[in-house]
């Protein structure tokens, strides 16, 4: 192997980073871990292998699901069985959240409302499909439903902390105010959303609070990687160089079906094998150079330093298989919710050869911890004056929720009371039976935050 100084372009697969990657590339790996890491790598995409054909015979049924009343009837719980599942899969849909009328009403209310406003923004610009609106009567309304957080509970739960005196609180659920999608029928490919990674690029390597997430992996130890603890998380700087990343530590992400939408119609796809595909995507640096190990070029394939999205493809990740581990969600209908763990590797459709529109609205599991909190109280003064959120003031919108009389940013909205806790109008419960130390440091934080000092729910 030639130094990086004898490399070119035209020689590599990826773009060469600058040098200060390579010092970076040397600190990841501690020597006596390296023969580890080579082994690792090798059992790895040996697993990958197996899990591929594995995956390509399932199809759409490798995304495990369950229907909510078996979460409701299991003390909001998702059974032990499935539970192992998806610590492996990564994803879920939980059917029959929201009855099927209520969802479809949802849908043709903001239809309606798009209609109404023809100036909103989103994407793609020519033909917006994916609206900046956060503020609708419906999305108020559904991230406030009872079924929808009791949803929500049941998959955070799913994630862990190891110390009870890390201020973190799985059971506690944030608002986060996203848009929707109402995606009409084509052949051409105007809406597309390439394979990738949320929250960050070369961020997961780059920062060490949040490459501590994947110690193990960094070890030779990939098999003790657990995607569900939560240590890090809170901490972890998901975006160093753009202003447009999430500003919101979200265990999962998620969207609840407004439509009765197919496979392959316009709608989302997933890699159903969150450890092993985590894994592979933070060690394929060290190998993309003809399998080798190589610590030393400053190579990240698919981590672009200020792109907020990490994205692999079948030439730079040989051995995810994506043609055979990449699939199509099953058929959802109005009301069910489709959850995937944020390390998870996912796309859109380029097409959408349905007959009806595939329309969703985004609302992921957004856990109560310090990284959240900032976010919070963000979201509640949006809400208060009916702008977009912080997340999404940086964009062009069009118009917004404020300059239309009829916009859905009212308390009158909220369905529940936790609802209005999780949007900040409410206090969190510091005296609850079974809290961890730091279950109730963080609610006692979130409360002085929200300027609830000295009150108790």
């Amino acid at each position: 192997m030639g130094s990086v100084a004898e490399l070119t372009q035209e020689q590599l697969p990826c773009p060469l980073l600058e040098e200060r990657f390579s010092v970076l590339k040397q600190s990841l790996i501690a020597p006596d871990n390296r023969d580890k890491v080579i082994e690792s790598y090798h059992r790895l995409t040996a697993a990958l292998k197996a899990e591929a054909d594995r995956i390509a015979k399932l199809g759409p049924a490798a995304v495990p699901e369950i229907d909510f009343a078996d979460v409701a009837a299991n003390g909001g719980e998702l059974p032990p069985g499935l539970e192992a599942t998806v610590r492996q899969t990564g994803c879920l849909i939980i059917r029959n959240v929201v009855d099927e009328e209520t969802a479809s009403g949802w849908e043709d209310e903001l239809r309606q409302y798009t209609k109404s406003h023809p100036k909103i923004g989103g994407f793609p610009v020519h033909d917006p499909q994916n609206f900046s609106l956060f503020w609708t009567r419906p999305q108020v309304a559904m991230r406030s439903h009872a079924n929808v957080l009791k949803a929500t509970n049941a998959v955070s739960k799913l994630w862990h902390v190891s110390d009870g005196d890390i201020p973190f609180d799985l059971t506690a659920q944030v608002a986060y105010a996203d848009r929707f999608r109402i995606r009409h029928p084509s052949k051409d490919e105007n809406y597309t959303l390439k394979a990738h990674q949320d929250s960050g690029a070369i961020e997961r390597w780059e920062d060490p609070l949040y490459r501590a997430c994947y110690k193990e992996i960094f070890e030779g130890r990939w098999e003790d990687y657990d995607a569900f603890n939560a240590d890090f998380r809170s901490e972890a700087k998901t975006c160093l160089y753009s202003d447009k990343s999430c500003t919101a530590f979200r265990s999962f992400q998620g969207w609840i079906s407004l439509s009765h939408t197919g496979t392959g119609e316009g709608t989302l796809r997933l890699l159903p094998e969150v450890k092993l595909s985590t894994a592979y995507c933070l060690l394929r640096p060290f190998f993309v150079l003809g399998e080798k190990f190589d610590d030393v070029t400053p190579l990240f394939p698919g981590a672009t330093p200020g792109h907020i999205q990490f994205k692999p493809t079948p030439e730079l990740h040989p051995h995810l298989f994506m043609d055979k581990m990449t699939v199509g969600i099953p058929p959802v209908k109005p009301g069910d919710y489709v959850f995937w763990h944020c390390d998870l590797v996912h796309e859109v459709d380029s097409l959408h050869p349905g007959e009806r529109d595939s329309s969703v609205s985004f609302n992921p599991c957004v856990p109560l911890c310090k990284y959240n909190l900032e976010s919070l109280v963000a979201l509640r003064e949006a809400f208060l004056s009916a702008l977009p959120p912080k997340d999404f003031i940086k964009y062009d919108h069009g118009e917004h929720e404020s300059q239309h009389d009829d916009h859905g940013a009212r308390k009158e909205n909220i369905l529940t009371e936790e609802g209005l806790r999780a949007m900040g109008f409410l206090p969190f419960d510091v005296d609850e039976e079974g809290l961890s130390a730091g279950q109730k440091a963080i609610r006692q934080l979130a409360n002085e935050k929200l300027g609830f000092a000295t009150a108790k729910a």
